[in-house]
């Protein structure tokens, strides 16, 4: 079971990451236009460029979404386990409390 600190761990790890994406795409909003005025090549070829690196990012970023996203299966099914686990033993405990035989008081 997670402690309150892991949890607050995880959520300040999700933030952050967040954050990271959000000034990851204005850099590259940034970087797009500086490069659109001052590039040395023709307008033509300046988009094709800009298309081409946008490209690259977008399968970048995907990729990294398909990792996180098999991270996020990972960690539940193994959260999912240590429940299962935790049912059985507490149906375990509670029938050994059930069945086991009286003792009269003397």
């Amino acid at each position: 079971m997670k402690t309150q600190a892991e949890v607050q761990n995880t959520s300040m790890e999700c933030t952050r990451f967040a954050s990271g994406c959000g000034f990851l795409l204005a850099g590259l909003g940034i970087g797009a236009a500086l490069s659109v005025f001052l590039a040395p090549k023709s307008g033509v070829e300046t988009r094709k460029w800009i298309a081409t690196k946008c490209l690259d990012q977008v399968d970048a970023a995907n990729a990294k979404l398909r990792q996180t996203r098999l991270r996020v299966h990972e960690l539940v099914d193994q959260g999912q386990c240590k429940v299962d686990e935790a049912v059985l033993a507490g149906r375990e405990a509670f029938g050994a409390v059930t069945t086991a035989p009286k003792t009269e008081p003397s």
